[in-house]
C-alpha cells in the first residue's frame, strides 16, 4: 500500500490540497505536513514520527515544495529504506498524477517517473506557445 504526504514550508500543503480535493475529491491515503506554522514546530520529530508509523507493507511518497529545502532534506534521510520516496517541485499536475496511480499495480519508481514527466509537461509559457503556433500557421500559408 502506498501513501502520499504533501510536505511544505508554511501552509502551502493545505492550500494546494484544498484545490486538489476540489478537483479529485477526498483521498484518505494523502496527508499534509505544514512545516514551521507553529512556534514550537520540530521538523525532525514530525518526520521521524511519520516514518515510524509506516506499516511493513506501506510505502510513503513525499511530495515536497523545494529541492534542497529543509522539508525535503529531512525526509531524504530515509530514502535508503526503500519505503520512503521524495519528489520535489510540488505542483497540482504532479499531485494529480501521483494520486491517480497511488492504488495501482504500477511500480512506485514508474509511478513517480510518470508523475514527474506529467508535472514538467504542465509547465508551459502560453505566450511563447501561442506565438510559435501563430508563426507556424503563417509559414504554412
Amino acid at each position: 500500500m502506498r501513501k502520499m504526504l504533501v510536505a511544505t514550508h508554511g501552509k502551502f500543503a493545505d492550500g494546494i490540497m484544498e484545490t486538489f480535493q476540489l478537483i479529485m475529491g477526498e483521498n484518505e491515503s494523502i496527508q499534509t505536513l505544514n512545516a514551521y506554522t507553529e512556534p514550537d514546530f520540530d521538523l525532525q520529530k514530525e518526520v521521524e514520527n511519520t516514518v515510524r508509523l509506516l506499516r511493513d507493507d506501506e510505502e510513503l511518497i513525499v511530495v515536497a515544495d523545494v529541492l534542497g529545502g529543509s522539508v525535503a532534506n529531512a525526509f531524504s534521510q530515509y530514502i535508503a529504506s526503500s519505503k520512503v520516496h521524495v519528489i520535489t517541485g510540488l505542483n497540482l499536475p504532479l499531485l494529480i498524477a501521483v494520486a491517480q496511480d497511488l492504488d495501482s499495480s504500477v511500480k512506485t519508481e514508474e509511478l513517480i517517473g510518470n508523475a514527474v514527466d506529467t508535472a514538467k509537461d504542465g509547465i508551459v509559457d502560453l505566450n511563447r506557445a501561442l506565438e510559435q503556433t501563430i508563426n507556424e500557421a503563417e509559414e504554412d500559408l
